[in-house]
C-alpha cells in the first residue's frame, strides 16, 4: 500500500473514531480497563508503561490508577521531539500540564525510566489489525520506542469497531503481541 493510501485510510479511521460520543468513549474505556486489569500480563507486571489519552482515544486512566494503588512503577510518554518520547514516572493522576500538542503530560521535575524495565507497555493507536498490525498517528514514536522495551508484553489498546483484519505496515513497524478491546484480549505472540 502506498503512503498516500495509508494517509487516506488513517484519515477515514480517525473520522470514524471522531463520531463517538463522550459517553461511548467512557463506556468503551471502562470495558477495556476491566479486560486489562483481569489479565495475567497486568497482574504479574511490576512496571507498566501506559499513556494519557487524548481526544477520542481509549483512556487507560483506570488501569494507571489501579497500577499506582497496587504499588507498581507506572510511566507515561513525555514528548521530547517531533519523533521521540521518553517514559517518565507517573506518581498520581492529578495536576497535569498540557504539552505543545494539547496532550496531558507530567509536570516537572521528571523522572525518566529506562525502557527495558517495563513488563507491560500499553500502546494507543488509531486502529489495529487482528494480525498485530497497528496504525498510529503517523509520527512513528512507538515504532522507535518499542524495540527498547525489550522485556515488555506489548499490548495494543483498540476499539472493537476499529479492529481490522490487517493494516498496511512497513518493515520498521512493530507488531503488537496482544490487542485488548472491549470484548477481550487477542494474543498474537507468546507472552
Amino acid at each position: 500500500m502506498h503512503e498516500q493510501d495509508k494517509i487516506t485510510l488513517r484519515k477515514a479511521l480517525r473520522q470514524q473514531r471522531a463520531q463517538l460520543t463522550r459517553e461511548q468513549v467512557t463506556a468503551a474505556s471502562e470495558a477495556v480497563a476491566r479486560q486489562i486489569l483481569a489479565c495475567d500480563a497486568f497482574c504479574k507486571a511490576k512496571s507498566v508503561m501506559g499513556f494519557l489519552a487524548f481526544g477520542k482515544e481509549l483512556s487507560v486512566d483506570l488501569v494507571l490508577e489501579a497500577a499506582l494503588a497496587q504499588g507498581k512503577t507506572v510511566a507515561v510518554p513525555h514528548i521530547v521531539s517531533d519523533t521521540g518520547f521518553v517514559p517518565v514516572r507517573l506518581k498520581h493522576l492529578q495536576d497535569f500540564e498540557l504539552d505543545r500538542y494539547g496532550i496531558r503530560s507530567v509536570r516537572p521535575p521528571l523522572e525518566v525510566i529506562k525502557p527495558e524495565v517495563f513488563d507491560l507497555v500499553l500502546v494507543p493507536g488509531v486502529a489495529f489489525g487482528r494480525d498485530g498490525s497497528r496504525m498510529g498517528m503517523g509520527a512513528g514514536y512507538y515504532d522507535r520506542f518499542l524495540p527498547q522495551a525489550n522485556k515488555a508484553v506489548v499490548m495494543g489498546v483498540a476499539y472493537d469497531f476499529l479492529l481490522q483484519s490487517s493494516l498496511p505496515s512497513d518493515e520498521h513497524d512493530v507488531k503488537m503481541q496482544c490487542i485488548v478491546s472491549e470484548s477481550g484480549i487477542i494474543t498474537l505472540a507468546p507472552l
